[in-house]
């Protein structure tokens, strides 16, 4: 792209304005390049995410039986793609100031459900963690509605469209209205609920006696590295929104939204996938937590037994991932549940 400053410099000179107008309109022209590249770049990223993790997905999600995160994880990789394709559309095509005018508020319309359903799996992720308590789903549900509230004023309310200079038609793009930062506020919410979900995720560890159990590892360094990668970027478009160039404010935004979807998914089908990984056997003096149970249909029928101390758990669920992990028989007298774990056989088998 190094020709490209003298490609828009010559289109901009082409106006016939004044030397200082025709630098700041080849200087928005190779802006406005870079974010369709940009954004075009981060869109294939998410393609190609899909479709390494296609047979895992088909392995442990497709074929298990639904269940919230299932419905999450479908909706939250789907929809995400729909929503990226289609804003991907608006920042390539040309259209008229006048058309941009309603459809610019589709880009914050589609984007926000995407960033709920990357919440909300972290959410369940850490409800189950800390043991499916009601404070945990009373506070998490709070903010994730606050949360929603505050994206639909920014979607309805809050977002500006970008103004192009001087040409009549071009991309459709959206931005802090000028003065204002409120949207910034659309990437910092996330982050302050990713923290939260982290810090409850690390108080939970430090009240367990297994702490060093590999599946908690797993759930513990996996989380901590999606809240530093995410926050990261959200962090950083905020401060992008605060300053005067609107034609880079947004410039990072599929970075952030892709970055978080393509990690939540990764989230699910790391820690479903790695349940399939064999029977745990744990003794009765040293109580562990159970690995995952994954209910993903095979071509024969199994079965994985597990035993399961417990004496810190008895009359509680166990503080992990989704309600498809498994049926748990009731323990007798604090000691010991046995956990049965059948494999459906595939349908038509």
């Amino acid at each position: 792209m190094s020709g490209m400053y003298e490609v828009n410099y010559i289109a901009a000179a082409s106006l016939g304005a004044d030397p200082v107008t025709t630098e700041t309109i080849a200087t928005a022209f190779g802006l406005l390049h870079v974010l369709q590249v940009y954004t075009s770049t981060m869109m294939a990223i998410a393609v190609w995410d899909w479709l390494v993790c296609l047979k895992t997905e088909w392995d442990v999600i497709w074929r298990a039986s639904w269940t919230p995160v299932k419905a999450l994880y479908i909706f939250t990789r789907y929809w995400g793609l729909l929503a990226f394709g289609l804003n991907l559309w608006l920042f390539n095509a040309n259209f008229t100031a006048e058309q941009c005018k309603s459809l610019h508020y589709i880009i914050v319309a589609t984007c926000m459900w995407v960033t709920i359903g990357s919440e909300a799996i972290l959410a369940m992720r850490t409800y189950a963690f800390l043991g499916r308590k009601l404070w945990t789903a009373i506070l998490l549900g709070t903010m994730i509605v606050i949360e929603i509230g505050f994206m639909l004023y920014v979607a309805i309310a809050a977002i500006h469209q970008t103004v192009l200079p001087i040409v009549t038609r071009g991309p459709c793009t959206a931005s802090d209205a000028p003065g204002k930062h409120v949207v910034s506020g659309f990437w910092l919410a996330p982050v302050a609920f990713d923290l939260i979900c982290t810090f409850l995720t690390l108080w939970k560890v430090t009240t367990l006696q297994t702490r060093g159990s590999h599946l908690v590892k797993l759930f513990v360094t996996e989380g901590l590295f999606y809240f530093i990668l995410v926050a990261g970027v959200n962090i950083l478009n905020a401060i992008f929104m605060f300053q005067s160039n609107a034609n880079i404010q947004n410039i990072n935004s599929f970075l952030s939204l892709i970055l978080s979807q393509v990690l939540c998914c990764r989230l699910v089908l790391n820690l479903r996938a790695q349940g399939r990984g064999g029977t745990v056997h744990t003794s009765e003096t040293r109580p562990t937590l159970p690995a995952f149970a994954h209910p993903g249909r095979t071509e024969a029928e199994t079965v994985n037994t597990v035993s399961i101390p417990l004496d810190r758990f008895s009359g509680k669920q166990q503080p992990w991932d989704d309600a498809s992990y498994g049926e748990h028989e009731p323990a007798h007298g604090g000691v010991k549940v046995h956990v049965a774990v059948e494999r459906d056989v595939e349908s038509g088998h």
